[in-house]
This record gives C-alpha cells, sequence and structure tokens, in this order.
C-alpha cells in the first residue's frame, strides 16, 4: 500500500507526516503495520504521479493487446531502452525523474502510433511536448478531448474568399479538434480557447501538408501564383 502526504518535521528519528486523500480503509491498514517505509521524492527520482500515469497507461496497452500487466511492462521497457545510444533497464520503482518522463511520453507515441485509446489522463503530457501534439495533428486526434477524425483548424487565418487549397500552408499555425470543440473554438476564439483548455498549435511544415492532403499539388512551390 502506498500513501501520499506533506512532511512536517522531522526531530532525530521521528518523522510526522500529513497524509493527504487518504481512505479510511487505509488508516486501518496502516495502524495494524509494524512497519513502514518512507519514500521522500528528491526532485530527481521519478514522483508517485509519474509513477501512476505510467501503471495505468501499462494498463490500457495491456488491455488493448491481450498481454499480461507484467509482459506489458517489459515490452514496453525492451522496445524503449532499444532506441537508446546506451540501453539500460530501469525500475519504474526508483528510476530517475527525466527516464520516468521520457518513457511516458514514449508511451504516448506508441498509443497515437497504434491508435490505442486513452483511459489515462495523459493529454497535460502532450501539450507539454511538441513532437507528441505532432502526433495528434497528424492521426486527426482532438487537442482537448483525443476523439479520433478531428478537424485541423488553423489558428492562423488564411484569408476571406482564398482556397486554401492553393496557399502556402507552411509555418502556419494549427491544431485537430473534434466538431464540439471546433464549434466552440470559433464562438469563444482562439486566446480565450487555448486559455480555457492549456492547449497550444504547432506550425505546418511541407511534410505535414503532404500526408494530410492540405493542398493541391505545388501549391507549396506554387504559392506566388495564387497571392
Amino acid at each position: 500500500m502506498q500513501l501520499e502526504g506533506n512532511l512536517i518535521s522531522v526531530s532525530n528519528n521521528q518523522v510526522i507526516v500529513k497524509l493527504k486523500n487518504t481512505a479510511d480503509w487505509q488508516i486501518d491498514e496502516l495502524v495494524k503495520s509494524s512497519d513502514v517505509e518512507l519514500t521522500v521524492n528528491d526532485n530527481k527520482t521519478i514522483t508517485i504521479e509519474q509513477r501512476k500515469k505510467a501503471f495505468a497507461m501499462i494498463h490500457d496497452i495491456s488491455e488493448f493487446t491481450g498481454y499480461t500487466l507484467r509482459e506489458t511492462e517489459e515490452m514496453m521497457k525492451i522496445r524503449y531502452i532499444s532506441n537508446l545510444d546506451n540501453p539500460r533497464f530501469f525500475s519504474l520503482s526508483d528510476c530517475r525523474r527525466d527516464t520516468a518522463t521520457d518513457f511516458i511520453e514514449f508511451m504516448i507515441n506508441f498509443c497515437l502510433e497504434q491508435s490505442i485509446p486513452f483511459t489515462t489522463k495523459v493529454f497535460d503530457e502532450i501539450q507539454q511536448s511538441y513532437a507528441l501534439r505532432c502526433q495528434l495533428v497528424m492521426h486527426r486526434l482532438c487537442f482537448v478531448c483525443g476523439k479520433p477524425n478531428a478537424d485541423l483548424d488553423h489558428v492562423d487565418t488564411i484569408g476571406s474568399g482564398r482556397n486554401r487549397r492553393h496557399v502556402n500552408q507552411v509555418g502556419y499555425n494549427a491544431w485537430t479538434l473534434c466538431r464540439n470543440h471546433h464549434t466552440e473554438r470559433h464562438k469563444i476564439g482562439v486566446e480565450t480557447f487555448a486559455k480555457k483548455y492549456q492547449v497550444k498549435p504547432i506550425k505546418l511544415n511541407a511534410e505535414m501538408i503532404n500526408k494530410l492532403n492540405l493542398a493541391d499539388k505545388g501549391a507549396i512551390e506554387d504559392e506566388g501564383l495564387y497571392t
């Protein structure tokens, strides 16, 4: 059993901790315990929140693939370290915080590529990574709720009366939004919408435009013909 709390004081060998978000049954179990192990976040090792998120994502992948939780954890770790310059196994109990961050991002990217639905709240992690936000665009997933088949919404206006398929969109800011959030964005405006949901757009590049079929062939090179 793992409990969270705030350290109040330390005196000799006595430690006082104020527990938070603790259920009655956890208190009962704690009272019965004779030994307690104390883990302190030192801003270097994996946090409790990271550990919870990592195992929740492993559960999502396990449910989708049919592998056991243990098999899924080992599979994802092997996939992750195989891409490192110096592969080393690690434990989610005491790995470095930056390792946990990279591993969680790796699993998010894996889920996006394999179209594995999220039951875990990971979109706060996605918004912190430009590469993952690009993946949302490429897989047409809503930046807010993750729904598939989202609309590509240009944050930068292309201009009234212009055919966007004839416009060189390289460098344009954009994100993908489901129909409901796309409608809301137009109602409240870009800045209010971005602040409300804490989302940030990405800049389109030529490869994205071609893969998403956002413009007619030659539009990037022939932009001058349509201005």
